[in-house]
């Protein structure tokens, strides 16, 4: 059955453990667009200017004459909204804006001329002039009040006030022009009255230079800068994690396997060349062959303390609990091939071998038997010849140092490897191995496309299962699982393997001692560190010690 996308792979949203994840997760996102969004803050403010605005205010009233019965003539004040609407225009008029202009010869302000280098006439220039001027200046009257705003803005405070008050006074004379107009054109017994009658205007306030820019202040836009990246990347970063469905958490994957998840293993990095290198020579006390191991399989052993050895000895430890059930013979497999189950189950093997009980690990992966090409490369029996009867102390490989043994998968004489060998026919003879050993570790293959695993049910007692970090989906690991039969049912433990090491950050882990369990002493050298793939958290030395040597050794 498959489950939803947010509810298969991470923890609830509201959480502060989703929320912490996905901070780690998407850590680049969080620094570089805060770091984007502030660096274009900061060169909005390095590159636009400044402004500044003056504002005066004129108190407007509006007398008429009225005839009361007696037949008397008495001045009376009246005003309409039409009326201050008709004298906001006419302060925004082009006439009252050139006698400002006038006034202050802004025809030569290189704030007000041209930019064209193509010579100007006097009157084009004066119209250009006049246009931008009429740009700067405002008003507006001030919502049910007989008040008009009037506004200039300039680069210069002092500026921005002198244009302000140049045009309020030009208002003004035009008024007292227009009012005396009036009067002059009227007989001659009604011109003292007449004088004072119109539209008149008083300044109520007179505009000063003014303290403050009109622009934001710079700190507020470097923090409205950082804070808007901020907000971006979270979304981003949350919006990647919600459509982003795969398995990344230790939640996510107990959601879909329904298991415990034992931990992250971190991703090792590549081993230099000559760590690859296998020597064969001979043991001078029992004359049997001996390679080189792969550092890689010695890991758990070599950094005890380290995310990769507590993840394993957490599983150990798990599996150890198991006393009802008591699964001996334990089958580690992947939803898909190359997520490191190999590599696990050797080192997993090593840590339980070197804790006094007796173990098998056994390479059944007929398709890349990479534990054989690695511990035993030399090796001509295996498994199908064990199962067709042939001696096992003459088959296996042993680990002199830590006891533990191998069963190799080696190729067929004409190259080829055995198929599937772990099925309901072959049960006795595990069945038989489970009286002798303690714990019986099997590399499976895995469980995409082949059912291998599926047909090894009957033998297997508990399945161990290894996702890599950040590949799987957790739609794909639910149908893997639901098409695997009895698997689900048979899951010990999960773990999550190749995870980055930006999930380690901030979680302690105690650097590697120059020793490891008294288990694992004489020839090898678990204070050899620079094995050229140090996971996160480790305090590698610098130089190119030898790589630790291990002694398998192929039975009689």
């Amino acid at each position: 059955m498959l489950v939803r996308n947010h509810d298969a792979r991470r923890a609830p949203p509201h959480s502060s453990e989703f929320l912490w994840d996905t901070i780690s997760r998407h850590r680049t996102i969080l620094i570089a667009f805060p770091a984007l969004f502030l660096a274009m803050a900061a060169i909005y403010v390095s590159m636009r200017g400044s402004t500044y605005t003056a504002a005066s205010r004129l108190g407007i009233d509006n007398r008429i004459l009225q005839f009361n019965p007696q037949e008397a003539i008495l001045p009376t004040s009246s005003i309409s909204s039409p009326l201050l609407q008709s004298q906001v225009a006419i302060l925004l008029s082009d006439k009252i804006a050139r006698d400002a202009m006038k006034a202050l010869g802004l025809t030569n302000d290189p704030e007000f001329l041209p930019k064209s280098s193509v010579p100007e006439t006097e009157q084009r220039k004066e119209a250009q002039v006049l246009d931008k001027l009429q740009s700067k200046i405002h008003a507006s009257r001030i919502g049910e009040s007989y008040l008009i705003d009037v506004r200039a803005t300039s680069v210069d405070p002092v500026k921005a006030a002198k244009i302000t008050n140049a045009v309020v006074k030009a208002y003004l004379d035009d008024q007292a022009n227009s009012n005396a107009d009036v009067a002059n054109s009227v007989s001659p017994w009604l011109r003292s009255k007449v004088a004072s009658l119109g539209t008149t205007a008083r300044v109520v306030s007179e505009a000063t230079p003014p303290l403050k820019r009109d622009q934001l202040p710079d700190g507020f836009i470097l923090a409205l800068g950082l804070a808007s990246g901020l907000v971006f990347g979270f979304t981003l970063a949350f919006t990647f994690d919600w459509f982003d469905n795969r398995i990344k958490t230790r939640e996510a994957v107990e959601r879909v396997c329904d298991a415990e998840c034992f931990g992250m293993l971190p991703c090792m990095k590549k081993a230099p060349w000559y760590s690859k290198l296998a020597t064969r020579n001979r043991s001078p006390r029992t004359n049997r062959q001996t390679v080189w191991t792969d550092p890689s399989l010695l890991w758990a052993i070599n950094n005890p303390q380290s995310h990769f050895a507590h993840a394993l000895r957490n599983t150990r430890a798990a599996i150890l609990e198991h006393k009802d059930s008591n699964p001996v013979i334990i089958g580690i497999t992947s939803p898909a091939s190359g997520e490191g189950k190999s590599v696990v189950a050797a080192n997993l093997a090593r840590l339980m071998a070197i804790t006094n009980q007796k173990v098998l690990l056994v390479d059944a992966d007929p398709y890349n038997p990479g534990l054989t090409a690695l511990l035993s490369p030399g090796a001509a029996a295996g498994l199908a010849q064990a199962l067709d009867g042939r001696n096992l102390p003459d088959i296996l490989w042993t680990c002199d140092k830590t006891g533990l043994e191998f069963l190799p998968n080696p190729a067929s004489e004409n190259g080829s490897h055995p198929g599937s060998l772990l099925n309901a026919t072959n049960e006795k003879f595990f069945n038989e191995l489970a009286r002798e050993y303690d714990r019986i570790l099997i590399d499976l293959p895995p469980l995409d496309p082949v059912p291998d695993v599926r047909e090894a049910q009957p033998i297997v007692h508990g399945i161990l299962l290894v996702i890599e970090w950040n590949k799987t989906s957790a739609e794909q690991l639910a149908m893997i699982l639901d098409s695997a039969g009895p698997v689900r049912s048979k899951l010990i433990g999960v773990l999550l393997n190749k995870a980055s090491d930006k999930m380690f950050r901030g979680r302690r882990s105690p650097s590697p001692q120059s020793h490891a369990s008294a288990h694992t002493k004489s020839k090898f050298n678990p204070s050899s560190r620079g094995l050229g793939m140090d996971p996160p958290g480790d305090n590698v030395g610098k130089g190119t010690p030898p790589v630790p040597h291990i002694e398998w050794t192929a039975g009689e």
